[in-house]
């Protein structure tokens, strides 16, 4: 099987999500509340106004020429002609109509394709070495495990409401080209007493505070992957700062836990997972069709033995090949995939790969095969006929269209690329084999900055008063099983110097190429200081007044400002709503003219969305809130009253109460009252029981003079239950006690009635 399972949650979900999809587009949903819907399901909001990008899990990068032709046909009727290979080895369709997104997701659906979990706080798309399968240094193929494990997470419906992203991957050997070490669940392929399993690694990512995985455990048998990347997930998921999305990843839960108390609390998961059943994950080998390579010795014609010589490998099956193809900027025009996938249709499903470099893999053809493809693919990219680090130069779309792009990184890479075209007949750029140079457009690393050999991320700078682009340069990465190791900061660079910069170092490396065994061992015997040094050079910019070019972006016709960068959408989740909501409640009451029906319901949604509640309809909402609020006595029984028949002044009560209980909330959820309401179910139980009265069927205001005498009956600390009859007695009552100086530890729903449980002061 060369693909992934879409479970019937995901065809659930998507007929709710068309349900909303109608509600917006007829304007009776806001657009806050429709975002949260629709990132989860990859649907993300492009820079220009009312367009749209569409994200598609490609689990492994694995996708079959025949769903390659129905990307080509999406791309050509709703998106921007091309299929964008994103840095997860997924695709994507830009400046796509939200109309059309309906339509887009269910022909994906029905090519076994999905974008559920493509965006915001759920399960990213799992990668897996782009080589899996192929490659003569794989201990096993791991494709088999991303497909499977893919199809697990989408049938958990914790999935698609963590604190933050969750991104998992495969690696097939030690070089570690799946990037397991920086994941926030790696696995690297292992053998051990002739069962196959893995190397756990956990917490490792790039952006905010970039950390190197911690290697969890040095193995995990292949049956016990799922129950290890869920365990991790739940405890994420319990205990991931929810209230700041800049410190919401899994590595920095993990710093603040410390990995002792993370592996208990992982632990303590696996056990509660065994108990429910239904952890184990079946895998399917991939079926491949092979070539007759029985074939005469093959000789590689002479016009196409560059390419053969930069592009092709031979893949441990005997006899087969394998191709990279450098894709520029990650772009294919959809004329071109159709091209190709016609091309490779004759030989089988299992014939490609799409990577995290952007580029694509062709598999599995014999030597005459991998030949006969070779003028299809001199036009399917521009970069097929240049040295392959034109290929490894991996760009973010940046603030062409991210909302949260600072600088424009694409159009970096073109002006590198035309300045160093020029210099083809003078230098040997074939030397530079597997040099990556990699670009962010911002410091949160989609463009994987810290993993290039020379890595650039975008800032602010200015010179006399003017802003223009520039860049953070780092340089020296070193990737492996045994320790991953990020670029190092090696100076700044305005955008405008860019490719100058560029140049210059690559020109200082062809110096010492041949005497180190990589950029790194360089960059670490003195390198490091003389790419510093270089980028002094071009720090500097002239003034506005003499040269108005710097302060333009590249591709850019207005000067560069930060207008149009809004927030990112890649967290767009709970609190947006949560806040949204706040906000809308303190402007009416702020009113002169108070909407009293307004501030009671937005007082009793706000913080409906934290116990996983999305009603919307006023008596849905009043409905839930008594339910979850007051019921469960986080809120006082008076309130109760307040929900019933028209509103009045007492909403604005009601109000103020809800927003002193989110000031209470903490990063997991959890409110204060909740954590003293847990305090008192799990103290020890004192062998003297606490004194009673019941006082149902009694009065306003005698129950209150009965319980006083109660109270008056017992000392400090001690305590008193009793039982009141709901309204009145419950609405007053308590409010009158506590008025009194004693503690209301608890009301709780009993029948009709309430108890409620005193501490006298």
């Amino acid at each position: 099987m060369s693909h992934y399972i879409i479970p019937q949650m995901v065809y659930d979900d998507l007929e709710v999500f068309k349900k909303n999809h109608a509600e917006f587009l007829a304007g009776t949903l806001d657009d806050l509340t429709f975002k949260t819907m629709r990132v989860p399901f990859g649907v993300y909001e492009q820079r220009e106004a009312n367009t749209f990008m569409v994200r598609i899990k490609l689990a492994g990068g694995i996708l079959t020429p025949k769903q390659l032709l129905t990307l080509a046909d999406l791309a050509e009727k709703y998106a921007h002609e091309a299929i964008h290979i994103t840095t997860r080895g997924g695709a994507q369709l830009h400046y796509v109509k939200i109309e059309d997104i309906i339509d887009i997701i269910t022909t994906l659906h029905s090519i076994d394709l999905s974008g559920r979990g493509g965006g915001g706080n759920t399960v990213r798309n799992i990668m897996a070495d782009p080589l899996a399968g192929t490659a003569k240094d794989e201990i096993f193929d791991v494709s088999p495990y991303a497909l499977a494990l893919t199809t697990k997470m989408l049938e958990q419906k914790d999935s698609f409401a963590l604190p933050r992203k969750f991104k998992i991957t495969f690696s097939g050997s030690e070089a570690d080209r799946g990037y397991a070490t920086i994941h926030d669940v790696g696995f690297i392929a292992k053998i051990e007493n002739g069962v196959k399993g893995f190397k756990l690694f956990v917490a490792g990512g790039m952006g905010a505070k970039s950390r190197v995985g911690s290697k969890f455990l040095d193995f995990v048998p292949e049956s016990e992957v799922f129950l290890y990347a869920q365990a991790i997930k739940q405890v994420f998921d319990q205990n991931g700062n929810r209230k700041n999305k800049h410190a919401a990843r899994l590595r920095f839960l993990i710093e603040e836990l410390g990995m002792d108390e993370f592996r208990r609390l992982v632990n303590v998961e696996i056990e509660a997972i065994k108990a429910k059943g239904d952890w184990e994950m079946p895998t399917t080998e991939i079926e491949r069709t092979g070539g007759d390579t029985t074939h005469e010795p093959f000789s590689v014609p002479e016009n196409i033995s560059k390419w053969w010589n930069r592009y092709v490998y031979a893949q441990k099956q005997e006899g087969l090949y394998g191709c990279k193809v450098p894709i520029h900027l990650g772009d294919i025009h959809f004329t071109n995939a159709r091209a190709l996938a016609n091309a490779l249709l004759p030989f089988g499903e299992d014939v490609l790969r799409f990577t995290g470099d952007q580029n694509l893999y062709i598999r599995n053809l014999t030597a005459p095969q991998m030949a006969s493809l070779h003028d299809i693919l001199i036009n399917f990219s521009k970069d097929v006929s240049k040295p392959t680090f034109f290929g490894d130069m991996v760009a973010c779309t940046g603030a062409a269209t991210c909302q949260l792009g600072i600088a424009r990184p694409r159009g970096a890479v073109d002006a590198i690329q035309k300045r160093l075209e020029k210099l083809f007949d003078e230098r040997d750029y074939d030397a530079l084999q597997g040099f990556k140079i990699h670009l962010s457009g911002c410091p949160n690393s989609c463009g994987k900055h810290l993993i290039g050999d020379l890595g650039f991320f975008g800032k602010v700078q200015r010179n006399e008063g003017y802003s223009y682009p520039a860049y953070n340069v780092v340089a020296g990465t070193r990737t492996s099983g045994d320790g991953t190791v990020f670029a190092q900061k090696a100076g700044d660079v305005a955008a405008f110097h860019l490719p100058a910069f560029v140049e210059e170092v690559l020109d200082t490396w062809l110096l010492h190429v041949k005497k180190y065994e990589s950029f790194a061992d360089w960059i670490d015997d003195g390198g490091l200081k003389i790419v510093e040094e270089i980028s002094k050079k071009y720090v500097e910019i002239p003034s506005f007044k003499d040269d108005k070019n710097p302060y333009f972006d590249y591709n850019a016709v207005e000067l560069f400002s930060l207008k149009g960068r809004g927030t990112g959408e890649c967290s767009a989740g709970m609190y947006d709503l949560i806040e949204a909501d706040k906000k809308a409640l303190k402007e009416a009451l702020e009113k002169e003219e108070k909407d009293y029906e307004l501030i009671r319901l937005l007082a009793a949604r706000m913080l409906l969305v934290t116990r996983g509640e999305d009603a919307r309809d006023k008596a849905g909402v009043l409905k839930a809130f008594k339910t979850l609020f007051v019921d469960t006595t986080l809120l006082n029984a008076y309130f109760g009253t307040m929900l019933e028949g028209d509103a009045d002044e007492k909403s604005i009560e009601l109000a103020e109460e809800v927003i002193k209980l989110y000031e209470t909330m903490d990063n997991t959820l959890k409110f204060a009252k909740e954590k003293e309401l847990a305090a008192v179910a799990n103290a020890p139980k004192e062998e003297k029981s606490a004194h009673f009265k019941d006082l149902s069927g009694v009065a306003c205001p005698m129950n209150f003079v009965k319980t006083k005498m109660e109270l008056a009956k017992i000392g400090s600390g001690e305590v008193l239950e009793i039982l009141l009859d709901d309204g009145a007695p419950i609405d007053n009552v308590p409010k009158s006690v506590a008025g009194e100086g004693h503690k209301v530890e608890a009301t709780t729903k009993e029948g009709n009635g309430w108890r409620v449980r005193i501490v006298k002061k």
